[in-house]
């Protein structure tokens, strides 16, 4: 049972103190959805030379992920610029992330801003996150964190979590004019981490470990740690592997320790390939206790991670 499901019997605790695809084919993944009119290409083409921008903007998509037509960022963007200057929000949003990455036209920050400000002004829930991030950044428009709160709460308000977790990282921070505020810290990224988000977990691990915005609970910290884990958290990885380290406080357990080690290592984090070659070679294991670490992480890691490769 997870931590964030809402029966977990520590859940409760929480919930009353609180109130590998291509980096550039990801991008395109993650922006807008399709619009709930759906069309084939051949019917988009004949819609979009009447001018329709959805036809548009579907066409637009086809043609950045390469479904049923070449993959071409170039024609993608300009059937975008096409939808998003009939003022269809969802091409606009999707737009500023083309300028963002610089997919089909020359990387511009200020004209991504542009047009994440005009879809964020029609409410688009992913503009609203994309511009609040631009002003935290100081990306295409000045930093201001201001700015920066009042985007992300709007998009945080519609369920948006990458939103949530962003509003997290400021509130722990702070910054000019925004003062570091441990509840408001805690309470976005519960926010975000019930919601899933591995990194919005690991920071509320954090949080639970270290007793900041929230009471200390080292039980709710590793749950937190072991839920980010789960989702190929690197961090929360290392972490729990920290934490079954001799001297710690959740107890020393070697076995478990070098378990986290390779899973991390299994991540691509050379430092724990590192680490467990030198608690090998100098006795601080026996082989006994490396080979059923290394048991335990397979089994988790084709539990969650798909099957084990060998290190």
């Amino acid at each position: 049972m997870s931590l964030v499901q809402s029966n977990h019997p520590l859940w409760g605790q929480v919930r009353r103190r609180c109130g590998r695809i291509g980096p550039l084919l990801m991008l395109v993944m993650a922006i807008s959805p399709l619009a709930a009119e759906q069309f084939t290409v051949e019917s988009a083409r004949a819609a979009a030379e009447k001018g329709s921008p959805k036809a548009l903007y579907f066409l637009g998509k086809r043609y950045a992920k390469g479904e049923d037509v070449p993959q071409d960022y170039t024609k993608a963007a300009e059937l975008l610029h096409a939808s998003a200057e009939k003022g269809f929000a969802l091409a606009q949003n999707d737009l500023g992330a083309f300028y963002a990455k610089g997919l089909g036209v020359k990387q511009d920050y200020a004209e991504a801003a542009k047009w994440y400000r005009k879809a964020a002004e029609m409410g688009d829930a992913l503009a609203q996150y994309s511009l609040g991030r631009a002003y935290w950044l100081g990306r295409g428009v000045p930093t201001n964190l201001h700015e920066s709160v009042k985007w992300l709460k709007k998009a945080a308000k519609q369920d948006q979590p990458d939103a949530m977790q962003t509003l997290g990282q400021i509130y722990l921070n702070g910054g000019p004019g925004i003062k570091a505020d441990g509840r408001q810290t805690f309470h976005w990224f519960l926010k975000a981490a019930d919601q899933g988000r591995p990194g919005a977990l690991y920071s509320l691990g954090g949080l639970f470990e270290e007793g900041k915005g929230t009471s200390r609970n080292l039980d709710l910290a590793l749950n937190c740690y072991r839920k980010a884990a789960e989702k190929g958290d690197v961090q929360a990885l290392m972490r729990l592997s920290e934490l079954y380290m001799p001297g710690s406080e959740a107890g020393t357990d070697l076995v478990e320790a070098l378990k986290w080690l390779r899973l991390a290592a299994m991540h691509g984090e050379g430092s724990a390939s590192q680490l467990m070659t030198k608690l090998s070679l100098d006795g601080s294991v026996t082989s006994r206790q490396y080979d059923e670490a290394c048991r335990r992480a397979d089994d988790f890691h084709r539990a969650f991670g798909g099957d084990a490769s060998k290190q």
